[in-house]
């Protein structure tokens, strides 16, 4: 028996084991395939974004525009160009809402940048998107110093450096979603010739923005605030007040802000990514993938005041960024639990119908061991008398006395085979015809055939109440008459036996001579009495009973003092 469970419990281990096993390959072919498949959709739309910054790169640089009266300068094809160079590209999937889903963005995404380079016909780097302070100043309606001017990053005035530095301090580590820099400024040294400025008063505003649920509005909150106050000597540069657009000063600007990547990441890029001998041949269109990370680039060729020009978008996308591990856990994770549920399920599953397969093995099995083992005693019997009749002279009564025990022990053990194939046979009755059955004329007619076993004991019996069930009559015979008949058995001379019947069920009481275990007498040849070596009782009637009223739905409880015994069966 030891070696069966050790066996069980290492199927049981094993099952467990493997099940999780494949769920986990599941799980894991899952997030791989997702990830892939997130990984390409992002590529995809990089791609998507690249020809929408060149078209609109290319129309804000139209060489029609060139004929017009305003002139398109390489100061303003340099900011243009940095001012442009950047993607906002939603990782939303098919059959969810691309409104509501996250974006990968080259401002406001760790590890993502966009990059836009430049050449002219000689091979000359004439642009990149580098960090730099841009603003497009008015000075007149039809003025032509009206335009693009730069104000690059000069260590040699401090104002210009501390500037610089002011801002970068302010953005970094900042959710661009969130947080963003308002400029302001009043006055401004400038340099018409050369397109380049220098900020004399103003201050840099870091804003905070907090969305409704619904976002509809958002509220700015002032976090913090950085003062502009540069004084330069340099006679190439007049100082101008200037005014935002609309204002009421002759000059204004409409932009004024921060644009680029940071120097380091712009010239790693460009060593990286861009071949040594240019850009050339002109429309590539290529992306890379590497350790999750996309690196898609776009060259085209322009013309500004009539000279051509080749560009290079260049978009770094980090799939690590965390508003795409967000979506990625959003949908790996629910699907890996609901796998991992479902495989405790059917593990579960499993298990129960194991145990139930194996409750039935070992039934069987104790069901045949005790059978075999109370089979031996009547055999024995037998044996004994045909022996004693074959070699012992005997008298014509002692042989009859022999012979009618010999009969007796057959008619026993075929009574024992009989129940125990009725027991075995129960579950397969799947044709029961239920009918109206009166209780408690079924208890009275079981004990009225026991009256000439009950007279010689003094035994007195009772029945009380009345009721009808619903039921297979003859399961419900076999569960009263195992009752009545345990009933019979195992009370002692002069004692009681009374059955109080109602709608709710039987319920049978008979004095006992002792208190018995009553937790296996259900188990098939248990027998509560173990001091009797008689064949009055085999073990079986209790177990019957139990059996036939689990079939048609009742419910059995067995219950023992000092001097009863209790049957109680509810309908």
């Amino acid at each position: 028996m030891e070696k069966i469970k050790k066996k069980r419990r290492i199927a049981t281990i094993r099952t467990v084991i493997v099940s999780f096993a494949v769920a986990a390959v599941l799980c894991s072919l899952f997030a791989f395939c997702f990830w892939k498949y997130m990984v390409s959709v992002v590529k995809e739309r990089c791609m998507e974004a690249l020809d929408a910054n060149e078209g609109y790169v290319l129309s804000l640089l139209d060489p029609e525009r060139v004929a017009g009266a305003q002139e398109i300068t390489l100061t303003d094809f340099r900011c243009i160009l940095t001012r442009h160079a950047n993607f906002r590209i939603p990782i939303s999937i098919p059959l969810s809402n691309k409104n509501s889903s996250p974006y990968l963005g080259s401002i406001n995404s760790e590890g993502c940048h966009a990059f836009a380079f430049a050449w002219d016909e000689e091979g000359n780097r004439v642009a990149s998107s580098s960090l730099s302070l841009h603003a497009y100043l008015r000075f007149g309606e039809d003025s032509e110093d009206n335009g693009n001017y730069v104000c690059d990053r000069q260590d040699s005035i401090p104002g210009i450096k501390r500037l610089y530095d002011d801002y970068l301090q302010l953005v970094e580590g900042r959710d661009g979603a969130i947080y963003s820099t308002t400029m302001e400024m009043k006055s401004a040294y400038v340099n018409r010739e050369k397109r380049t400025f220098i900020p004399a008063r103003g201050r840099i505003v870091l804003n905070k923005y907090t969305y409704a649920e619904d976002f509809s509005h958002s509220d700015v909150v002032e976090v913090e605030s950085r003062e502009i106050n540069i004084t330069i000597n340099d006679e190439t540069y007049e100082l101008v007040e200037l005014d935002r657009a609309g204002g009421g000063f002759p000059q204004v600007y409409v932009l004024f802000n921060f644009f680029g990547e940071a120097p380091e990441l712009v010239e790693k890029a460009y060593r990286d990514d861009v071949p040594e001998d240019g850009i050339r041949p002109i429309g590539v269109k290529d992306a890379r993938i590497a350790g999750g990370i996309i690196r898609a680039r776009r060259t085209f060729q322009m013309y500004v005041d009539h000279e051509p020009y080749d560009v290079c978008f260049l978009f770094v996308v980090d799939c690590h960024a965390g508003e795409f591990v967000k979506y990625y856990r959003k949908y790996v994770i629910p699907v890996c639990l609901v796998v991992l549920v479902l495989t405790a399920l059917i593990c579960w599953r499993k298990l129960v119908g194991n145990r139930t397969r194996w409750a039935m093995e070992d039934y069987q099995r104790d069901l045949t061991n005790h059978l075999a083992h109370d089979i031996k005693t009547p055999l024995m019997a037998i044996g004994g008398y045909a022996e004693n009749i074959k070699d012992v002279e005997l008298t014509e009564e002692e042989k009859q006395h022999y012979l009618d025990a010999i009969l007796e022990n057959v008619s026993f053990t075929d009574s024992m085979i009989n129940r125990t194939l009725y027991l075995n046979s129960m579950e397969d009755r799947s044709a029961c015809k239920p009918e109206t059955i009166s209780v408690d004329e079924l208890v009275s007619d079981l004990l009225r055939k026991y009256e000439p076993l009950l007279e010689t004991n003094g035994i007195r019996c009772n029945v009380e109440g009345s009721a009808t069930v619903k039921a297979d009559r003859t399961v419900f015979e076999t569960i009263v008459e195992n009752l009545v008949s345990n009933a019979v058995k195992y009370t002692p001379d002069n004692g009681t036996i009374s059955a109080k019947v109602d709608q709710t069920g039987v319920t049978i009481v008979n004095t006992v001579a002792k208190k018995v275990e009553v937790k296996n007498l259900t188990t098939p040849f248990v027998r509560g009495d173990q001091s009797r070596s008689n064949h009055e009782g085999s073990g079986l009637g209790l177990a019957l009973a139990e059996r036939a009223a689990s079939m048609s739905g009742f419910s059995l409880k067995l219950l023992c003092t000092d001097d009863e015994f209790t049957a109680k069966l509810r309908f």
